[in-house]
Protein backbone atom coordinates (compact mmCIF):
# COMPACT_ATOMS: atom_id res chain seq x y z
CA UNK A 1 0.00 0.00 0.00
CA UNK A 2 1.49 3.30 -1.18
CA UNK A 3 2.52 5.89 1.79
CA UNK A 4 0.28 8.32 0.68
CA UNK A 5 -2.65 6.20 1.02
CA UNK A 6 -1.86 5.13 4.79
CA UNK A 7 -1.50 8.72 5.32
CA UNK A 8 -4.99 9.10 4.18
CA UNK A 9 -5.95 6.27 5.91
CA UNK A 10 -4.17 7.54 9.15
CA UNK A 11 -6.18 10.41 9.42
CA UNK A 12 -9.14 8.76 9.73
CA UNK A 13 -7.98 6.26 12.01
CA UNK A 14 -7.00 9.51 14.12
CA UNK A 15 -10.62 11.23 13.64
CA UNK A 16 -12.34 7.76 14.35
CA UNK A 17 -10.61 5.59 16.97
CA UNK A 18 -8.04 7.41 18.61
CA UNK A 19 -10.06 10.44 19.47
CA UNK A 20 -11.24 8.06 21.96
CA UNK A 21 -8.74 5.49 22.81
CA UNK A 22 -8.29 5.26 26.41
CA UNK A 23 -4.17 5.56 26.59
CA UNK A 24 -4.99 9.71 24.48
CA UNK A 25 -3.90 11.85 26.99
CA UNK A 26 -5.96 14.59 28.01
CA UNK A 27 -5.11 16.96 25.88
CA UNK A 28 -4.95 15.01 22.92
CA UNK A 29 -1.42 13.75 22.13
CA UNK A 30 -1.05 10.16 22.43
CA UNK A 31 2.67 8.77 24.49
CA UNK A 32 2.33 5.58 22.30
CA UNK A 33 2.32 6.79 19.11
CA UNK A 34 4.84 9.94 19.95
CA UNK A 35 7.23 6.61 21.69
CA UNK A 36 6.32 4.28 18.46
CA UNK A 37 4.28 1.89 20.47
CA UNK A 38 0.60 2.42 19.20
CA UNK A 39 0.60 -1.45 17.59
CA UNK A 40 -2.34 -0.18 15.48
CA UNK A 41 -0.15 2.98 13.71
CA UNK A 42 2.61 0.94 13.19
CA UNK A 43 1.04 -1.76 11.60
CA UNK A 44 -1.89 -0.13 9.81
CA UNK A 45 -0.41 -0.52 6.10
CA UNK A 46 -0.75 -4.23 6.33
CA UNK A 47 -3.75 -4.28 8.51
CA UNK A 48 -5.41 -2.50 5.59
CA UNK A 49 -3.79 -4.99 3.22
CA UNK A 50 -5.57 -7.81 5.18
CA UNK A 51 -9.05 -6.31 5.63
CA UNK A 52 -9.41 -5.44 1.93
CA UNK A 53 -8.78 -9.59 1.37
CA UNK A 54 -11.83 -10.26 3.23
CA UNK A 55 -15.71 -9.43 2.61
CA UNK A 56 -17.97 -10.54 5.26
CA UNK A 57 -20.74 -8.94 7.45
CA UNK A 58 -19.16 -10.70 10.49
CA UNK A 59 -16.36 -9.89 12.75
CA UNK A 60 -14.56 -13.27 12.79
CA UNK A 61 -13.10 -12.98 9.00
CA UNK A 62 -11.37 -10.50 9.75
CA UNK A 63 -10.30 -10.82 12.99
CA UNK A 64 -8.75 -14.36 11.22
CA UNK A 65 -6.93 -12.22 8.45
CA UNK A 66 -5.44 -10.10 10.63
CA UNK A 67 -3.84 -13.16 12.92
CA UNK A 68 -3.05 -14.38 9.64
CA UNK A 69 -1.35 -11.40 7.77
CA UNK A 70 -0.47 -9.06 10.24
CA UNK A 71 0.83 -10.83 13.76
CA UNK A 72 2.10 -13.63 11.88
CA UNK A 73 5.21 -11.52 11.02
CA UNK A 74 4.88 -9.38 14.22
CA UNK A 75 7.83 -8.59 16.09
CA UNK A 76 5.98 -8.85 19.73
CA UNK A 77 4.51 -12.34 18.94
CA UNK A 78 6.13 -15.64 20.63
CA UNK A 79 7.75 -18.32 18.40
CA UNK A 80 4.68 -20.03 19.76
CA UNK A 81 2.63 -17.41 18.39
CA UNK A 82 1.10 -16.19 21.33
CA UNK A 83 1.37 -12.21 22.07
CA UNK A 84 1.50 -10.76 25.66
CA UNK A 85 0.86 -7.28 24.13
CA UNK A 86 -2.32 -8.90 22.40
CA UNK A 87 -3.86 -10.72 25.39
CA UNK A 88 -3.13 -7.97 28.07
CA UNK A 89 -5.40 -5.49 25.85
CA UNK A 90 -1.88 -3.34 24.99
CA UNK A 91 -2.47 -4.13 21.31
CA UNK A 92 -4.16 -1.18 20.24
CA UNK A 93 -4.59 -2.80 17.19
CA UNK A 94 -6.61 -5.60 18.53
CA UNK A 95 -8.30 -3.79 21.00
CA UNK A 96 -10.31 -1.66 18.51
CA UNK A 97 -10.49 -4.29 15.22
CA UNK A 98 -13.97 -3.69 15.13
CA UNK A 99 -13.64 0.19 14.45
CA UNK A 100 -10.35 0.14 13.02
CA UNK A 101 -12.22 -2.68 10.04
CA UNK A 102 -15.42 0.00 9.86
CA UNK A 103 -12.65 2.57 9.14
CA UNK A 104 -10.72 0.79 6.48
CA UNK A 105 -13.99 -0.20 4.32
CA UNK A 106 -15.30 3.52 4.87
CA UNK A 107 -11.99 5.13 3.21
CA UNK A 108 -12.10 2.75 1.09
CA UNK A 109 -15.81 2.85 0.28
CA UNK A 110 -16.90 -0.71 0.86
CA UNK A 111 -19.70 -1.38 3.06
CA UNK A 112 -19.35 -2.89 6.87
CA UNK A 113 -21.66 -3.39 9.35
CA UNK A 114 -21.46 -0.08 12.56
CA UNK A 115 -19.17 -1.39 14.67
CA UNK A 116 -21.38 -0.38 17.48
CA UNK A 117 -22.48 -3.53 19.08
CA UNK A 118 -19.86 -5.89 17.74
CA UNK A 119 -17.31 -7.29 19.69
CA UNK A 120 -14.11 -9.13 19.33
CA UNK A 121 -13.49 -12.21 20.43
CA UNK A 122 -10.09 -13.24 21.69
CA UNK A 123 -8.31 -15.50 19.46
CA UNK A 124 -5.52 -17.65 20.81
Amino acid sequence: MERQEVGRLAALIQEKICAVCIDRNVDGTCDKEAEGTCTLMQKLGPAAEAVLKVSSDRIEPYIQSIRDNVCATCELRFPDGSCAVRDTDHCMLNSYLPLVVEAIEEHFGRAFPSAEGLTAPPVH
